[in-house]
């Protein structure tokens, strides 16, 4: 039987990132952004109901990279609106990041942590502004669990926020994925805090949540940490077995949904796989991912859309596809 596949054949050329993975109200939602037309922004975003949509549009305005004058003009115009307020606090996050650059702790300077440390206040404020204005948006609880961990305010602090947003949205994609991040040994966690929490998520979630990535996310972090090669820990038996079986009940479950965002769950598993040497499980999620990677987890290798191509290719070659 010939198998047609939905891409060209996978090169070493890079791929590209797009912010909005071909949704079209993600695309209107940029254009609008591009042009400081705040009020079509607000009637793209305010019917979106659905709390991982939101927090996905949200996420693509937040990371249009420097300041965004026509944010301040949303608030000067809206400014009871939760929106705008909302908005802003993503954004600010984003900026703060951009001060502090993407390396360690070590390679940062004083300018650039205070740089930091002052634009995730101004997110924080606007973030509180947004949740008092509507107490009932699970996205802007989940950008306050990011500023908790940014503004180092202990594990105690982001769980009551993670709790805020699971009581109004169980299985909130984002606010999952960041409280695993405070879970980790990097932000004064552990393995084995982080491998508890994803575990104990993948076990209670629905089947055919998204959230099953979570495990591939927490070993992948461990393996970082373990002595000795990253492949060689994700090999393991033990492991691999716990990867299929939350891949099973997530990506490869019939009731998956794949709304604009399922290629950072289907990424994690992509790589996971193809570094513990499981080469035709690793080419089924980058099937399913096709021409439309996203920053993570590809980013961990700096240019994520040279890295997403390369590790597509290598997939593809082990598996025969190549």
């Amino acid at each position: 039987m010939t198998v047609m596949w939905p891409f060209k054949r996978a090169g070493a050329t890079a791929a590209v990132i797009d912010p909005c993975l071909g949704d079209e109200t993600a695309r209107r939602l940029l254009e609008a952004a591009g042009r400081g037309d705040w009020h079509a922004v607000g009637t793209l975003l305010a019917p979106v109901e659905d709390q991982d949509l939101r927090a996905f549009y949200v996420g693509v305005l937040a990371d249009r990279r420097g300041p965004q004058p026509w944010l301040g003009q949303w608030l000067d115009a809206e400014p009871q609106s939760a929106l705008p307020h909302l908005v802003k606090g993503a954004h600010a996050i984003q900026w703060a990041w951009e001060a502090r650059g993407n390396g360690t702790a070590s390679t940062v300077s004083e300018a650039q942590f205070a740089a930091f440390f002052h634009r995730l206040k101004i997110a924080e404020d606007s973030l509180d502004e947004a949740v008092s204005r509507d107490p009932d948006d699970a996205t802007a609880w989940a950008e306050l669990i990011t500023t908790a961990i940014g503004r180092q305010l202990g594990t105690a602090e982001a769980e009551r926020r993670f709790k805020e947003v699971v009581a109004r949205h169980r299985w909130h994609r984002s606010a999952h994925a960041r409280m695993l991040q405070q879970k980790c040994a990097k932000w004064g966690g552990s393995d084995e805090l982080a491998l508890a929490f994803a575990r104990d998520t993948v076990e209670q979630m629905p089947a055919g949540c998204t959230l099953g990535s979570m495990v591939a996310v927490a070993h992948f972090e461990a393996a970082l940490q373990a002595d000795g090669r990253t492949e060689d820990y994700l090999a393991r038996p033990e492991v691999l077995a716990e990867v299929h079986a939350a891949a099973d009940k997530s990506v490869r479950h019939p009731q998956f949904r794949r709304i604009p965002g399922h290629q950072t769950a289907d990424g994690w598993f992509a790589l996971v796989f193809l570094l513990a040497g499981e080469h035709a499980a690793a080419a089924e999620r980058f099937d399913a991912i096709g021409d439309r990677p996203t920053e993570l987890p590809w980013g961990y290798y700096r240019d994520a859309g040279r890295a997403y191509a390369q590790h597509r290719a290598k997939a593809y070659r082990a598996a025969g596809r190549g």
